[in-house]
């Protein structure tokens, strides 16, 4: 037999992403000898079941006989509709008809029927395939929606698939997998913005996220952020049309201008007792048409779109003019509801009413400080032109926009609007607002100083302007002045005094400077002021938000890092779990961050298999969106949970494709230092493996990375405790207070004294990987104390399920590794189901010779003696084993 393909792949070369589990539970089923598997693959439409089926198509040996019957629509009233093409391919039989020609191909051993879209065949057609099911001889894939059609053309389909063996339901893409599709198909032709918005006009379809990648290959802006498409999606396509719950280009007039008007507005209230707004009668018909969902809000009816592509649909049929007037009606239909004032004033501009620009400033600030950016952005450059020659008005237009593009990091385009901002202001001469003139001042240095870091021009900047203000607003910006010197080498180290001597948070620099020493001080410096910057800085932080909307996530993340680095690693998961939960809501950016640092809480106090998934998920996050320069970080710690988790292959991959010389970042450096020493650990060389630490770590502590580097050397202690503890107990002396419960170990264990006592500690703490390997190392060499071995294995059997993750191996101190080939992986589950090795033989193609070989490998891997021991082995190894989507109990489910 040919050697089947690893990663699951449709026509073209694309991989088939998030199905990696089911796909192989499929396949594997396929392969298998004796009855010949019935796989029935359901799930919602548009969820991807044919590009799936197409996949495994693909994976099927050239040797087996494919016959592909696709379901169609159009011709599920017609008899054989579906079955005629597969027919008129079929070699003439003299006298026997089509079907017995059929049946005589397809029940065959080697042979594998393929069903895509069973609820549109046509009744004959499953008759003739239900009789192929009966009898057994092919195997069969069938692919069908799970929600029954309206009209019951899924009742026909039932009794074809009740003959099935193997149920498989695809979920929906989540939005990782999602955006590592668009990255496979279109690569660095889009952008994050652009993928991200991809995703979300799929609304959870993978076959329409499919045609909008189709549809989107040679657009030339999706590229770039603030590109055209931000207005209006250009990649529109029949396939794309097809794919809709529905197709709004045929509705009737009526239905179809209510949806229209909907397009180019937005959600729009009922009319009702006069009141303007959309037909009843329109918007009732949409509804039941499915092109419109109704809501009830305060007592009013409220429509708005089922599906975000319909207005990217209709919108390239509708006029400039035809489209002003549709926004005309709009306003007219929003006026008196205070909640829409900034899309009714939106609607105003497009059109191109004259607009007073005072409450569009007013509107600019309030988007400012709920993260709207790219709103703010629009409010204030249209209330700078709509100002004339008004010099105030139209500096405090360029002033918040300015500030918006400093928010999102375009800081070329914020330091022209800066600029404008002050060629107005200088233009009114003696006259300009004073207290404005402190303001812009205080944004503008803040902007050089923590967003371009260049405090040393923030200074001369607000020094150039201290003449012109009064005596109070001339202490405020002074007040930013002094931090601006501190961060341009001008003042003293920060420390506890200077930080009381800052007085009370009142400009958003007081704000930025709390931001900036806990950040410092989290990384290397004293964590008592780390912790006391945070807690002012979170107490402080709403009240600037139209200054610095991401104040908040920046101190939430130096909270954590706090809690880990003072080894309260339990409060520390808690607290990120929670902000990863509000990231997910109202911060998308924030994600990756929230995911990358419960990975590191995870792989050194928690599970390393949970890590494994949260740096996976987190890695593809900072793909698209890496607001924190994270992403070298997140690429060595997947190496590292790779190598920890026994995933080799993968650790060497990323290890491979990067020279020690070309890692930058220290945080990156130690992680890829750690990765190469379980590597090396693995193949055993411990000792060799913890001394290659040393390098990074020193570099780590020399750039300020004291405590991340004390965390790093603690899993040395894990890795090999006496070489450990010997190599790595300074970095964990110079970080004791942060960490007295790994120095307390690495000592004893230097010392040769009882460990189990400090293992207990540990999983106090909630360190419980530390904890469970402290008391295994205690069993191990317990100077044959049976009773404390006994006791210590309890105790760490009780802290691995407490944990949730597989237990130990408890003859080795070395690292629980997984060198197992996707081959020997299949062997070994084949044998723990206690098939013998010629039925193996047979299944796979090889002789009993080889097979016996394999074993004897995979029993000198695993460490264990037969076949005996192989199952509880597996069992162990599937959450932190490289092969999860095929343990045990799949192959013994597909030996009954």
């Amino acid at each position: 037999m040919s050697q089947r393909k690893n990663v699951p792949q449709i026509p073209g070369g694309h991989l088939l992403r998030g199905r990696d589990r089911l796909f192989n539970q499929a396949r594997l089923a396929l392969e298998r000898s004796g009855p010949r598997p019935f796989v029935v693959v359901g799930g919602a439409p548009g969820v991807g079941r044919t590009a799936f089926v197409d996949a495994l198509v693909a994976a099927i040996d050239a040797e087996r006989t494919v016959h592909v019957v696709r379901g169609d629509p159009d011709l599920s009233a017609v008899s054989l509709g579906a079955l005629a093409p597969v027919l008129s391919a079929l070699p003439a039989g003299g006298e026997s008809n089509a079907i017995v020609e059929f049946h005589r191909a397809v029940n065959r051993p080697e042979a594998v029927v393929v069903v895509d879209d069973a609820e549109h065949l046509d009744l004959t057609t499953l008759g003739v395939l239900e009789q192929v099911a009966r009898a057994g001889v092919a195997a069969m894939v069938v692919a069908r929606a799970t929600k029954p059609a309206a009209d019951g053309q899924n009742l026909p389909a039932a009794r074809l698939i009740r003959h099935a063996s193997i149920q498989i339901e695809l979920p929906s893409l989540g939005r990782a997998d999602a955006c590592a599709m668009v990255k496979d198909r279109l690569g660095t032709s889009i952008g994050a913005a652009a993928a991200d918005e991809m995703v979300r006009l799929a609304s959870g379809s993978t076959r329409t996220l499919s045609e909008l990648i189709e549809a989107s290959v040679g657009i030339c802006d999706l590229a770039d952020d603030s590109g055209a498409w931000n207005e209006r999606w250009p990649a529109v396509s029949e396939g794309l049309i097809a794919s809709l719950p529905a197709n709004p280009l045929v509705a009737s007039p009526p239905v179809l201008d209510v949806v229209t008007l909907l397009a180019v507005v937005g959600e729009l209230p009922v009319e009702q007792a006069g009141t303007s707004g959309v037909s009843e009668r329109g918007a009732q018909r949409a509804e039941a048409a499915g092109f419109v969902v109704a809501r009830v809000r305060d007592g009013r009816a409220w429509v708005e779109l089922a599906h975000p592509l319909y207005r990217s649909v209709l919108l390239p049929t509708v006029s400039d003019y035809a489209q002003d007037g549709f926004r005309a009606a709009g306003i007219d239909m929003l006026d008196g509801y205070p909640e829409h004032r900034v899309r009714r004033a939106l609607l105003q501009l497009k059109v191109g009413h004259a607009l007073a620009p005072q409450p569009l400033i007013d509107l600019a600030h309030r988007e400012l400080s709920e993260r709207r950016y790219t709103t703010a952005i629009t409010l204030g450059e249209h209330a700078s032109r709509a100002a004339g020659a008004d010099a105030a008005l139209r500096a405090a237009g360029e002033y918040v926009a300015a500030q918006a593009l400093s928010q999102i990091g375009r800081a070329r385009e914020a330091s022209e609007h800066f600029a404008a901002a002050w060629a107005a202001v200088n233009s009114e001469g003696e006259v300009a607002d004073r207290t404005f003139i402190a303001a812009l001042a205080q944004a503008e240095g803040n902007h050089l100083a923590f967003r371009e870091l260049r405090p040393d021009v923030a200074v001369s900047r607000g020094e150039s302007v201290l003449h012109r203000l009064d005596e109070r607003d001339r202490a405020l910006l002074e007040s930013d002045l002094a931090k601006w010197r501190l961060m341009s080498g001008q003042g003293i180290p920060l420390g506890v005094e200077q930080l009381a001597l800052l007085g009370p948070v009142e400009t958003p620099g007081d704000l930025n400077l709390l931001i900036m020493t806990a950040t410092l001080q989290t990384m290397g410096g004293n964590l008592t002021l780390a912790g006391e910057a945070v807690a002012r800085g979170l107490a402080e932080c709403d009240r600037f938000r139209e200054v610095l909307p991401n104040a908040r996530d920046l101190l939430e993340l130096s909270e954590v890092l706090v809690l880990s680095f003072t080894s309260r690693f339990t409060e520390a998961r808690t607290a990120a779990r929670r902000n990863l939960a509000r990231a997910e809501r109202s911060n998308p950016s924030a994600r990756g961050i929230w995911k990358v640092v419960l990975a590191i809480i995870e792989l050194h106090g928690g599970s390393p298999a949970r890590a494994w998934k949260l740096i996976t998920e987190g890695r593809r996050d900072l793909v698209w969106c890496d607001i924190a320069g994270l992403l070298p970080t997140a690429d060595a710690l997947s190496a590292a949970v790779a190598a920890r988790t026994g995933r080799f292959a993968i650790a060497r991959s990323w290890l491979d494709q990067l020279a020690a010389a070309e890692i930058v970042d220290p945080k990156a450096e130690v992680y890829a230092a750690l990765a190469r020493a379980w590597v090396s650990a693995a193949s055993g060389r411990p000792g060799f493996a913890i001394r290659s630490m040393g390098p990074a770590l020193h570099k780590a502590v020399d750039g300020g990375h004291l405590y991340l580097a004390a965390l790093v050397a603690y899993e040395a202690v894990r890795i090999e405790p006496v070489v450990g503890a010997t190599v790595m107990l300074p970095h964990l002396l110079a970080a004791r207070h942060a960490f007295p419960l790994a120095e307390s170990h690495a000592r004893a264990v230097i010392a040769r004294y009882d460990v189990l006592p400090i293992a207990k500690e540990l999983a106090e703490a909630g360190l419980l990987g530390p904890a469970i390997d402290a008391a295994r190392w205690a069993a191990d060499n317990s100077n044959g104390d049976l009773v404390r071995a006994s006791l210590a294995h309890r105790l760490a059997d009780s802290w691995t399920v407490r944990a949730g993750v597989a237990m130990s191996n408890r003859r080795s101190a070395q690292p629980r590794v997984t060198p197992l080939t996707d081959r020997e992986w299949q062997l070994a589950c084949g044998a723990a189901a206690h098939r013998t090795s010629a039925e193996l033989a047979s299944e796979f193609g090889i002789s009993v010779r080889t097979v016996d070989n394999h074993l004897a490998r995979i029993y000198r891997k695993l460490g264990i003696t037969g076949r005996r021991e192989l199952s509880a082995e597996l069992s162990e190894l599937r959450l932190d084993g490289s092969y999860e989507g095929y343990g045990v109990d799949a192959a013994a489910s597909g030996n009954k």
